[in-house]
């Protein structure tokens, strides 16, 4: 069965076939297909981008999102429970802000109508603090992040530079 990720570049390349296809007979169909192929590669980018975000994170690893599927495939790696996938999905969409436990709490209904004692959840945190999932915040209580992704050399120019 194809993966509904393929299926829906699949229609982008068709509405852009088809408006190229329309541009000498018909100018505004051709640009409209060519608008609804765009939307639709854009969609494609997104679930792209979501499946890498939202990919479980072995905390012994680190971040895995960017290696081929064959070789995640063949590694041993131990998987994070649900919840804690849950969480860390929660506090990664925060992109590098902090995110209290009232917020995480509200947010786990909203997106997966789960309701979990607060008790729980804090110590759910903690262990998943320890384990590298996510970061406390240091000298706040009940507080969590994910430091944001760099763009890579360059991201601390301005701290050398001495004018």
């Amino acid at each position: 069965m194809p993966d509904a990720l393929d299926a829906v570049k699949a229609l982008a390349a068709d509405y852009r076939r088809s408006s190229m296809a329309a541009d000498a007979d018909d100018p505004a169909r051709s640009k409209r297909q060519a608008g609804i192929a765009a939307n639709i590669e854009a969609v494609a980018h997104e679930l792209e981008a979501a499946r890498k975000r939202l990919r479980p994170v072995p905390s012994d690893v680190g971040d895995i999102s960017d290696l081929p599927e064959e070789l995640v495939a063949q590694l041993n790696l131990v998987r994070v429970d649900e919840l804690e996938q849950l969480i860390r999905d929660i506090v990664a969409a925060a992109d590098g802000k902090e995110v209290g436990v009232d917020q995480i709490m509200i947010e786990l209904y909203r997106r997966h109508k789960r309701i979990e004692q607060r008790r729980f959840i804090m110590n759910k945190l903690y262990r998943m603090g320890q384990k590298g999932i996510i970061n406390s915040t240091e000298g706040r209580k009940g507080s969590y992040f994910i430091p944001k992704q760099g763009t890579g050399w360059g991201d601390d120019l301005d701290d050398d530079i001495p004018f």
